[in-house]
């Protein structure tokens, strides 16, 4: 597991303010070092904590609690827009402020970010219903519970007559989609990963969730997710990333950094030598994307700058 967190302590250190305690250490282990995995869940332990690390009796404590929230948004924001996004947001303003409303603040801030985004949530599916009423047999690549509880709700409207399912071996996400939709109504042909092409030629949409989303639009998303759209694109088939808007980072598809390589040993039967390396994530570039279904409704990669000035927690 990485130790960035460590960084952090000598940057106080450094600065002769007082040490993290446990609690903090704690914390930026399960965000950081993502010791907890997911990125929404990082924001929901970030913005407390920053919060908490703010309201400590010191006079120092808000200086420390900015810090914070730097350190934060440069380690794990860097491949989480969204947790960066959450932290911009929430010290927006705040060193202009008396140390105790900026205090106050933080903690109001804190207190409303899970409210405000399942009330993103709701809109996104919402919106994202009325733009695939005409949808009646998506392809969900890899798992997202944002894409899943868009199929729910597709269901619920008797408006899907078949889910296509790829197994997306890489993190067995196929498999997560059959466990979770196995309640609903609706027929699912799953298939394996070397039959994607026949799979997209058997769908009308391919959505995609999205870890982030690049300021033009593309999708960073599981292995497998580009041939998925380029497939779709080749017959014809939209695609459709889904995202609330403050997963959009900075830069542009074309300027991050090529995805880091992973171990599949999984993949290998006992005492079966052999090197395995792939990323675990990818960008589907942004002419591959139909639209990115949002809170604010579905937003083409073209659109997506202006949208940005509808974000608000």
């Amino acid at each position: 597991m990485p130790e960035k967190r460590f960084e952090y302590r000598e940057i106080l250190r450094h600065k002769h303010a007082s040490e993290p305690d446990d609690d903090t250490m704690q914390g930026l282990l399960d965000i950081v070092d993502e010791g907890v995995l997911g990125a929404s869940n990082h924001v929901a332990l970030a913005l407390p904590l920053v919060a908490r690390v703010a309201g400590a009796d010191r006079p120092t404590a808000l200086d420390e609690a900015m810090e914070l929230a730097r350190f934060i948004a440069r380690t794990r924001g860097a491949g989480a827009p969204i947790v960066a996004n959450a932290l911009a947001w929430q010290t927006d303003g705040i060193e202009d402020l008396p140390a105790s409303e900026a205090v106050t603040l933080l903690q109001e801030r804190a207190a409303a970010w899970d409210t405000a985004a399942a009330k993103r949530r709701r809109d996104l599916i919402e919106r994202g219903v009325e733009a695939l009423a005409a949808c009646r047999h998506p392809l969900i690549f890899d798992y997202s519970s944002t894409v899943a509880d868009l199929i729910r709700a597709l269901a619920a409207r008797r408006e899907l007559d078949r889910i296509v399912v790829p197994e997306s071996r890489a993190i067995d996400g196929g498999r997560r989609y059959m466990t979770a939709l196995a309640e609903l109504d609706v027929p699912i042909l799953f298939v394996p990963d070397a039959a994607l092409e026949y799979a997209v030629t058997q769908s009308d949409a391919v959505l995609l969730g999205a870890e982030s989303v690049t300021r033009d639009g593309g999708i960073s998303n599981t292995v497998g997710s580009t041939i998925a759209a380029r497939s779709a694109r080749a017959h014809d088939v939209s695609v459709y990333g889904a995202a609330d808007l403050f997963k959009v980072g900075e830069r542009r598809a074309d300027e991050l950094p090529a995805p880091a390589p992973r171990s599949y040993d999984f993949l290998l039967k006992q005492g079966e030598v052999a090197s395995t390396e792939a990323p675990e994530l990818e960008i589907v570039p942004p002419g591959l994307v139909t639209a990115i279904l949002t809170e604010v409704g579905p937003v083409t990669p073209s659109d997506l700058p202006s949208a940005l000035a509808h974000r608000a927690a």
